[in-house]
């Protein structure tokens, strides 16, 4: 009867825990790791293929946002090859209906290419958006494990993102 009781007690006191709030903390090194994990990113359109590889996480406190420094290779007609690299910055979208954190919004910040007459520059950082737009839509930076009791309970709605002393601070609600 005892044991009982106890279970009640704890069971009771983890479901209030989750009515709260759950809040899940994110190092650089765990977004890095991630992150890398969706590389590469490749896609070809107007004959031209881009592809994004070896990104560099850095979460920007200032902004809120996640910024990405990645290495960019390009091909397009006419024997035209580049390699250079990209900035990148988003913001977090979460959709808790798949539990997934994924990169909202990604903007090509700035995009430096050796080796790419100027005139194609325009063509290939639209290519580069569109690379960027369709990954991040479909591959999560982070999905909750559903074999993680507080994670699956914790499939809620988004409370707020913060940026904090190089860690992400991601808080989920229930209501």
């Amino acid at each position: 009867m005892l044991r009982i009781l106890v279970f009640m007690a704890m069971f009771a006191f983890s479901q209030a825990s989750l009515a709260l709030g759950y809040t899940m903390e994110f190092t650089e090194a765990e977004i890095q790791q991630k992150v890398t994990a969706m590389m590469p990113m490749k896609k070809k359109k107007y004959f031209i293929t881009v592809k994004f590889t070896n990104p560099l996480v850095d979460l920007l406190e200032k902004d809120n946002r996640i910024g990405i420094l990645s290495d960019i290779a390009i091909k397009a007609p006419g024997g035209i090859r580049g390699k250079g690299t990209a900035s990148i910055s988003g913001s977090l979208r979460y959709d808790n209906k798949k539990g997934a954190f994924y990169l909202n919004k990604p903007v090509l910040k700035e995009l430096k290419i050796d080796e790419v007459p100027d005139k194609h520059i325009p063509t290939i950082k639209n290519v580069a958006q569109l690379t960027l737009d369709k990954f991040t839509t479909v591959k999560p930076i982070y999905k909750l494990k559903d074999n993680n009791l507080k994670q699956k309970l914790a499939k809620s709605l988004l409370k707020s993102i913060k940026v904090e002393n190089e860690k992400l601070f991601v808080e989920l609600s229930p209501f």
